[in-house]
């Protein structure tokens, strides 16, 4: 059921747009005005006529991020994400300090994970960057789990005992001072690369400090068209993005 405050995805095959539902009239982009008073209340799911189309309601998930998200430079897709937070063993109540907020699409899939009890702190050093990932994290009410600082993630970090420092910048390597101070005993180093030549100098690094159980990987992705007496690959593929680096302290 709706309830007044959420926020609701509306949904057709082909668009997303978000609205909260607080009571008001106003203008959704793309859609047109919308009395949200008539969106409290109804089940989750249900199909209503807004403006010119059909769209079903529903509540906003991790994996509509690439189409919700204001995005700036490429992000690192939700099901990277998700992969670097299994590896990185996150749950609720982690500490976990990222290095990089981008457009937030990390952020908010690592604050997914350690949500209700947990807590993700961003270091940016772009305003801009910070303006747009904080108004992102908002669309899934994630902006109360995560925090974001502006401040370099290879000097400027001074909390402890954090369980994962989770990165995207360009040289990973030079906060690995900073994971020294910061990490636990048992605390995952994670890093997300474009390059095969940075993810050389990372790996090299890491195994000349105290790490182990280092894992470097890539993820594809390839959908399956399901049709009745018609299965195959879809010809469309998600390919190479980028590499993952994750290592445990010891």
């Amino acid at each position: 059921m709706i309830e007044k405050g959420n926020i609701v995805m509306f949904w057709s095959k082909n668009e997303k747009y978000l609205c909260r539902a607080d009571g008001d009239t106003k203008k959704v982009t793309g859609i047109g005005v919308v009395n949200t008073d008539r969106l409290i209340g109804t089940e989750w799911g249900t199909e209503l006529d807004l403006g010119k189309g059909s769209y079903h309601l529903l509540q906003p998930t991790i994996k509509d991020i690439p189409d919700l998200f204001d995005r700036g430079a490429q992000i690192v897709l939700p099901r990277i994400g998700g992969l670097i937070s299994t590896y990185c063993d996150l749950s609720s109540g982690k500490k976990v300090i990222e290095g990089g907020a981008g457009s937030g699409a990390l952020t908010a899939v690592l604050s997914q994970m350690v949500r209700p009890d947990g807590e993700v702190i961003t270091y940016e050093l772009k305003d801009e960057s910070i303006k747009r990932a904080r108004k992102n994290l908002k669309k899934l009410e994630l902006d109360k789990i995560s925090t974001i600082k502006k401040g370099d993630v290879t000097s400027d970090v001074d909390e402890k005992d954090v369980d994962a420092l989770i990165l995207d910048i360009p040289e990973p390597w030079k906060a690995l001072d900073t994971a020294k101070r910061s990490l636990s005993k048992g605390g995952f180093f994670a890093a997300y690369i474009p390059t095969m030549n940075q993810l050389e100098k990372i790996t090299l690094e890491l195994k000349g400090q105290d790490y182990i159980d280092i894992k470097t990987f890539e993820n594809l992705e390839r959908d399956i068209v399901a049709k009745q007496g018609a299965v195959r690959p879809s010809y469309d593929v998600l390919g190479h993005t980028g590499y993952v680096i994750i290592g445990r302290k010891i």
